[in-house]
C-alpha cells in the first residue's frame, strides 16, 4: 500500500469518525424510550436526570463507527 492511499484511508478514517459524533447524539436521544425500557427490564442505568448515561452515547457512538467500517472493508469496495 502507497503513502498516498494509506494517508487516504486515514483522513477517510478520521472523517467517519468526526462525522459519527454528531450523529450517534441525535440517534442516542431518539433512543430515549429504548433506554428507558432497557433500563425498566434490566436494572441497568440508562437514564438520569439530565437524559441518557454517557455509556449510550458511546455504545451509539462504536455501533456506527464500527457499522462505517464494516462497509468500507465489503468486498466490492475499493
Amino acid at each position: 500500500m502507497t503513502l498516498n492511499k494509506r494517508l487516504r484511508a486515514a483522513i477517510t478514517g478520521l472523517g467517519v469518525a468526526l462525522l459519527s459524533i454528531p450523529v450517534a447524539l441525535l440517534v442516542t436521544i431518539l433512543l430515549v424510550p429504548f433506554w428507558s425500557w432497557l433500563e425498566a427490564t434490566s436494572g441497568i442505568e440508562s437514564l438520569g436526570h439530565s437524559g441518557p448515561a454517557v455509556w449510550c452515547y458511546l455504545a451509539v457512538y462504536l455501533l456506527l463507527v464500527s457499522i462505517f467500517g464494516l462497509l468500507r472493508v465489503l468486498p466490492g469496495k475499493k
